[in-house]
């Protein structure tokens, strides 16, 4: 017997595969076929997609891209790090002790990167980040430095003193995940900016279809695609048929769903949550078969996407990205937003043993990805960034670090103007970029990236300001990432 309990998990489970929009409709293999194809007068590459690659733990982002030598911050960066600094413990025992996995490479990668006021910063990568040095050389990669949840600019003192507002439950993960996710630092918002801007009437023009919504998850609902109105979608990488969730070869769990789901649908009943629960549950089943009926027709050039990605997990979840953006036309869709994840990186103790193959996996991630849309011709058309909680703590905790406030952060595309953004902190203990124990306070706001990504993704300066209301308490404004960097007029 189904208790009313069980049917509304589901029901929640099944809304997320499910939804599309706040009707909730979903397209059928009919409404793809009779979907019109783009007309002559139509520009083939007006095509857009973001990839948001959310680093989940708290990214120790200071030993992800550092300063070189004869920077004026090495060392610095040395003295506050000690065993834990990259230079450092590439040449130590414990590092060398892994040198029979490949995976842990040694040698330091050189960037040298512009700012904003034309000077050439030295900095270096993590070693494990070949394929990122190479992006960095095309021009492809911008840094961030020391970026975070912020709702205004201001000073150490300011912010010590209680002059300027801190974020609330700095340095607590989900609290800060929460405020990541709203784009404007607000942990107390249930919507994400990614499910805002999927929902801007602007965008939505773009995708002719109902077959799927703007934003696509592969690694769980997601507070960042959540809209007002709408929630995205929720597929499995590489399972398209699968409804995630449901299993009826899976885990435990995942056979008591699929279990309860066929007695569900075997029950006659005019009770709404369970009509409501069947009609969810055959849209997801609808959207399960479209989606493996397009990949049954799409097979050849599927398995061609298939070779330039490896076995790790978040090489799969882009794999399944750049599939989706190779079926574009087909599911009548200009415009795609993607979340995709990579988990571990809360470091409080053997970071010198998981780091650096958590920086190899996020670099060939995304390096193999890039390949991909070179071969899909849509290098120029699509964004990827990183996000994490919050930074790390300059100095360790003896194996580790703790959790920290401001980090830096990667904007990948060919679109982007590379280069370094923001202003590289001080890396001196007790400097004024140290707002307390090694927590560098942040000089750039997320506001001011995702304000970025999205004028570039093709929101108007009004929709910008409607998404980021807090954007104007940062003077700089939206940072200019993108040739030709799109006029704001905030």
């Amino acid at each position: 017997m189904l208790h009313r309990r069980e049917i509304i998990k589901m029901l929640a489970l099944l809304t997320t595969t499910a939804s599309t929009s706040a009707s909730g409709v979903l397209g059928s293999l009919q409404q793809i076929a009779a979907a019109k194809p783009p007309s002559a007068g139509d520009n083939p590459k007006d095509y857009k997609g973001l990839v948001c690659i959310m680093l989940n733990g708290g990214n120790d982002a200071l030993n992800m891209v550092f300063p070189a030598p004869g920077h004026k911050e090495y060392q610095h960066y040395l003295t506050a790090r000690q065993d834990l600094a990259v230079p450092n413990y590439v040449v130590s025992k414990q590092y060398l002790g892994n040198q029979g996995d490949a995976r842990y490479h040694k040698q330091l990668l050189p960037i040298a990167l512009t700012n904003t006021h034309g000077e050439v910063e030295q900095l270096t990568l993590h070693p494990g980040m070949q394929g990122l040095q190479l992006l960095a050389q095309q021009g492809q990669l911008a840094v961030i430095a020391n970026s975070g949840v912020l709702l205004e600019s201001g000073s150490k003192a300011q912010f010590s003193a209680g002059v300027k507002r801190k974020p609330a439950f700095l340095f607590a993960h989900n609290q800060q995940r929460k405020a990541v996710y709203s784009g404007v630092a607000d942990n107390n918002k249930t919507t994400g900016w990614g499910g805002e801007l999927s929902e801007l009437a602007t965008l939505a023009a773009y995708n002719s279809a109902k077959i799927l919504p703007m934003g696509i998850s592969f690694r769980g609902s997601q507070q960042w695609l959540r809209g007002t109105c709408s929630q995205g979608a929720v597929l499995a990488p590489g399972k398209p048929e699968r409804i995630v969730g449901l299993d009826p070869q899976g885990n435990r769990q995942q056979r008591a769903r699929s279990e309860a789901a066929q007695q569900l649908q075997a029950q006659e009943s005019d009770d709404m949550l369970l009509r409501l629960m069947r009609g969810k549950l055959t849209s997801a089943q609808d959207l399960a078969g479209t989606l493996a009926q397009l990949w049954r027709q799409h097979s050849a050039e599927l398995t061609v996407i298939d070779g330039y990605f490896g076995a790790s997990k978040l090489e799969q979840q882009l794999a399944a990205v750049a599939k989706m953006m190779l079926l574009r036309d087909s599911l009548g869709m200009r415009r795609q937003i993607f979340m995709v994840e990579l988990g571990g990186f809360d470091t409080h103790a053997g970071q010198i043993d998981k780091h650096p193959l958590l920086l190899t996996e996020l670099s060939e991630g995304i390096s193999h990805f890039q390949q991909a849309l070179a071969a899909l011709q849509l290098t120029e058309q699509v964004t990827s960034f990183t996000a994490s909680d919050f930074g790390r703590t300059l100095a360790g905790n003896g194996s580790g670090t703790d959790h920290g406030w401001g980090a830096h952060q990667l904007v990948i595309g060919g679109a982007v103007r590379g280069g370094l953004y923001g202003q590289w902190p001080s890396m001196q203990l007790g400097s004024a970029d140290d707002y307390r124990s090694g927590r560098l306070l942040p000089t750039t706001s997320i506001t001011q990236i995702n304000a970025s990504l999205a004028a570039w993704f093709g929101a108007t300066p009004a929709d910008v300001t409607h998404l980021f209301p807090n954007l104007s308490a940062f003077a700089d404004g939206a940072l200019p990432l993108f040739h030709p960097h799109p006029q704001l007029s905030l």
